[in-house]
């Protein structure tokens, strides 16, 4: 009706002045004049407007004509054309194509329902696991126009028979012309599968007081595999160093089974120390001495009990070269363990809840041929809870060192993620080894507002606990924060920006 009454207001549009004697002339009578009205011409590919201008002198053939505003409605989706057809007073016929604007939820049901269903495919999943009354409604629209809504419908039947898929549907084009095909991509949402990919922070952050960095990812592989190179370029985001270098991970969550898989990265950084630290270094000969270059292979493997919960271990053999040329380099070998706890729910049908929780250990033993000997132990948690609008994120961390850890083990806070408004390196330039770290964020669309607390120091100091608020924009993958720090005499904002892509797994794991 909505498309009808379109067609008429068209049509009605006052083009010429009216005759009495207006009277649509039938197929055969010539066509003395094509006109384009509502549009410019020119906005028509120059097959089409030529294809117009023949007609001129041509006998009236109102398919031919029907054929020409379809090409118009497909070069100019957001349109749709109406024909007007007045007989002049010679006798000769007068065309006019009416074209106007359609309103977006109109485009997608009028445009394709000029198309037939070629075929339906369901991608991702065996149509076998499907109810047959399902699969034959999904089938039963091959050979008819598209009703977009109808399919909408059987979309949804989709969700709710995949409840832990991803199901989207889609347009490609058919065999034939005026022909489409209807594609149902189904895809194993992450909450549903019993292991997770290693996580991986992919980020261009550029923070007021600590400068730039970035950390560049390109993951390559599907579901199951993937190969991930990692180029840091002056990361000083998550450590205290600075580091700049190569790294390569091959990554499997399905040996046999979902519920094992096997984990390996190789990097080598070089590393770029500031002022600050070199500076407190001179003042702290209990810690471990600075290197120039950490190169490292890190194997694991991880099985999981159920799509929750998880562990998993392995090893991290790491070389230190010395800062100071020439000198010996040292090792820095640890055990790895963790468990991993993941689960998404639903309250209500927008209402989502998510929870991710792990505890992992690193111990440094002369077992393993460590130069350096200790143990380390770090928690997280974070709890997510919204709707597509608004979301209400808490987070909490907190971790413990003992005995001599290289300082890349060495725990920092004042980063892009926690006590924003603070410069890690004012913090503690050396770092800590007890940490603990809160925060509470509350986002409407892509605005936020956030409250972090938290601190970090060494065992048998003063413990100080610093607090920051902010606000935050986040349109799709780019964010901007600015960020104050509470318990200060200075009065300052710290503001920080950048591209930060989503990872998968546990963040800040091991």
């Amino acid at each position: 009706m909505t498309r009808l009454a379109l067609l008429l207001g068209l049509v009605l549009l006052p083009l010429s002045p009216a005759r009495a004697q207006d009277v649509e002339p039938p197929d055969g009578t010539k066509i003395s004049a094509a006109q384009i009205s509502g549009i410019d011409a020119d906005r028509l590919s120059p097959g089409l407007r030529e294809d117009i201008g023949k007609l001129a002198g041509t006998p009236l053939d109102r398919q031919r004509l029907r054929d020409l505003s379809s090409r118009i409605e497909a070069e100019q989706p957001r349109y749709v054309a109406a024909l007007r057809i007045t007989a002049d007073a010679d006798g000769t016929a007068r065309v006019v194509f009416v074209v106007g604007r359609m309103r977006d939820q109109e485009r997608e049901a009028n445009v394709n329902a000029r198309y037939v269903v070629d075929e339906v495919e369901i991608r991702g999943i065996d149509e076998a696991r499907l109810d047959s009354t399902l699969r034959d409604d999904l089938h039963a629209l091959v050979g008819k126009p598209l009703d977009s809504e109808q399919a909408d419908r059987l979309l949804t039947r989709l969700k709710d028979a995949l409840p832990e898929y991803t199901v989207s549907r889609r347009v490609v084009r058919g065999g034939q012309q005026g022909r489409i095909k209807l594609v149902f991509d189904v895809i194993r949402s992450e909450s549903a599968r019993w292991l997770r990919f290693e996580p991986i922070d992919a980020n261009a952050i550029f923070h007021s007081d600590q400068g730039w960095g970035a950390n560049l990812v390109l993951g390559i592989g599907g579901d199951s595999f993937r190969v991930t190179p990692i180029i840091p370029i002056d990361n000083g985001d998550d450590l205290i160093e600075e580091y700049s270098g190569f790294g390569l991970r091959v990554e499997s969550r399905r040996v046999g089974t979902e519920r094992l898989g096997v984990f390996f990265e190789w990097s080598t950084y070089d590393q770029d120390w500031r002022d600050e630290t070199l500076a407190a270094m001179a003042f702290r000969p209990d810690l471990p001495a600075l290197y120039r270059n950490r190169m490292g292979v890190t194997p694991l493997v991880k099985f999981a009990f159920t799509p929750q919960v998880s562990v998993g271990g392995g090893v991290a053999i790491t070389e230190l070269d010395s800062l100071i040329e020439p000198g010996p380099s040292r090792m820095a070998n640890a055990g790895i363990g963790f468990v991993r706890f993941h689960d998404e729910w639903r309250t209500n049908s927008s209402l989502r809840q998510k929870l991710d929780a792990s505890f992992t250990t690193r111990a440094g033993a002369s077992s393993l041929q460590s130069d350096l000997v200790y143990q380390r132990y770090f928690v997280q948690a974070d709890y997510a809870v919204g709707s597509p609008r608004q979301q209400v994120i808490v987070s909490a961390m907190g971790g413990a060192i003992d005995g001599d850890a290289p300082m890349f083990e060495r725990f920092a806070l004042g980063d892009s993620r926690t006590l924003r408004g603070w410069n890690k390196w004012a913090i503690t330039p050396v770092g800590g080894d007890r940490m603990f770290s809160t925060t509470l964020e509350f986002r409407y669309r892509m605005v936020g507002m956030f409250f972090d607390s938290g601190s970090v120091w060494d065992a048998g100091t003063v413990k100080e606990l610093r607090f920051s608020t902010g606000v935050s924009f986040t349109p799709g993958p780019v964010f901007f924060t600015l960020g104050f720090p509470l318990n200060t005499d200075e009065f300052r904002a710290v503001f920080t920006m950048g591209l930060r892509f989503p990872t998968v797994g546990f963040r800040n794991s091991w």
